[in-house]
């Protein structure tokens, strides 16, 4: 699991890292904000994730899982699937926003039809992920967080549509975030 957190911040760095011109963006005065918002999107992303795994791990140690009872347990189960997760997600949302406002910001040059069809094969697959999350949590903060990134990368999408070409990052992620969690949507309140 360490690695996987690990390549889930160093992936959207990179992307960060070649979206802003080897982060040439943020050497302008008006655009550092977007810098200081992946870095502390990546804080509160790996405190929520280690609080989240503390807590799981201790509630399911020394609790039981399907009738928590008592202070400890009870704070446990909060720590996990809530302040945990609302960290984890704060922090999601802020790394994301930021990949998504450079890319706005200085489109990309270098993508082509040819890479479409990768694009959506892997936005497909990667949205099982947000399906599976927001759809079967025990709570809806996963959910939450699926819809936040759906809208705000959806009203990004609508801007510049017919120009999709120039922003990749956009379209994965508007695409994405559009099919898992209408998925999830279905799944959830059907």
């Amino acid at each position: 699991m360490t690695t996987i957190i690990l390549f889930t911040v160093i992936i959207p760095f990179f992307i960060l890292y070649y979206s802003s011109e080897m982060l040439q963006l943020f050497v302008k005065k008006k655009f550092v904000w977007i810098l200081v918002l992946f870095i502390g999107g990546v804080y509160f992303y790996s405190t929520g994730n280690g609080l989240h795994e503390m807590a799981s791990f201790t509630l399911n140690q020394y609790c039981n899982p399907k009738a928590v009872t008592g202070t400890f347990c009870n704070g446990q189960f909060f720590n996990t699937y809530y302040t945990g997760n609302i960290l984890y997600f704060i922090g999601g949302i802020f790394m994301v926003l930021a990949l998504l406002l450079t890319e706005k910001i200085n489109p990309n040059l270098t993508y082509s039809k040819k890479d479409v069809a990768i694009t959506v094969i892997n936005a497909v697959v990667y949205a099982f992920a947000i399906f599976a999350y927001a759809a079967f949590d025990p709570v809806l903060v996963g959910l939450v967080y699926s819809l936040i990134i759906m809208l705000a990368s959806v009203y990004l999408w609508f801007g510049i549509r017919k120009k999709y070409l120039q922003y990749p990052v956009i379209f994965y992620t508007a695409l994405t975030y559009t099919i898992g969690t209408i998925a999830a949507l279905i799944v959830r309140f059907h």
